[in-house]
């Protein structure tokens, strides 16, 4: 695969001589970023050269290298002008799909069953992943106050990125009173640093619509939701 920065590199450095210095840093330092994605592309493909596609192993991967690239080519598309909008699922929705989750354990886990089996200290087995998630969202989370936007604010201040589950306990597979972490400040619509008990039973649903009307789309409902999340609003 010919590295995309290659193909470019002859306009971009056209281009660079007609910005402005900050424009100039401001595009080196996105050229900076294509390069190391594709650098960290090509590090996962070598680990899977020799893998036997019809049975594939997960484990073979580095999880938390796998979804740091996955968040930086969702934070390009959102350079890029290509999406405003980017879900990604983090943890695999089937049964026992290994996982290696690099310094967390010395060998691959079914991050499923540990979900199953917390009796005595289990949990305490299974915090060590959403710690480790939650490290991850913390890594989308700096790169995005990082990026600075033409106004002079950040990619962090002009977004809403929110992170959850789907089962509020993954034992008894109880899917209501989920909890979610809604980060960035949507244009400062959005007050911070709170911590929000909704009444039990709120809709899942109920936040997708209030994410909806807070991006400015005219929408009355989202699936099967009731109302908004009046109190996300600052």
């Amino acid at each position: 695969m010919g590295d995309v920065t290659d193909l470019v590199l002859a306009d971009a450095q056209s281009l660079s001589r007609k910005l402005s210095s900050e424009d100039r840093a401001t595009m080196d330092e996105y050229m900076t970023m294509v390069r190391d994605v594709e650098v960290r592309m090509a590090k996962l493909e070598k680990l899977l050269a020799n893998a036997d596609v019809t049975v594939p192993k997960e484990e073979i991967l580095p999880r938390g290298e796998y979804i740091r690239l996955q968040a930086d080519l969702m934070l390009l598309a959102f350079q890029m002008g290509i999406t405003n909008i980017s879900t990604f699922m983090i943890g695999p929705e089937r049964w026992d799909a290994t996982l290696m989750y690099e310094g967390v354990f010395d060998k691959p886990v079914q991050h499923h069953n540990m979900t199953h089996n917390q009796k005595g200290n289990g949990y305490l087995e299974l915090a060590k992943i959403d710690t480790f998630h939650m490290q991850q969202y913390a890594y989308m989370i700096q790169r995005m106050r990082e990026i600075k936007e033409s106004d002079g604010s950040t990619m962090l201040d002009n977004s809403l990125i929110t992170y959850g589950a789907a089962l509020g306990d993954g034992a008894t597979h109880q899917y209501y009173d989920l909890p979610m972490i809604v980060a960035g400040g949507a244009q400062g619509q959005i007050k911070q640093g709170r911590f929000i008990r909704m009444k039990s039973g709120t809709l899942n649903s109920n936040l997708w619509l209030t994410l909806a009307n807070l991006m400015g789309l005219e929408m009355e409902s989202f699936a099967d939701s009731h109302g908004v999340l009046s109190d996300l609003w600052a």
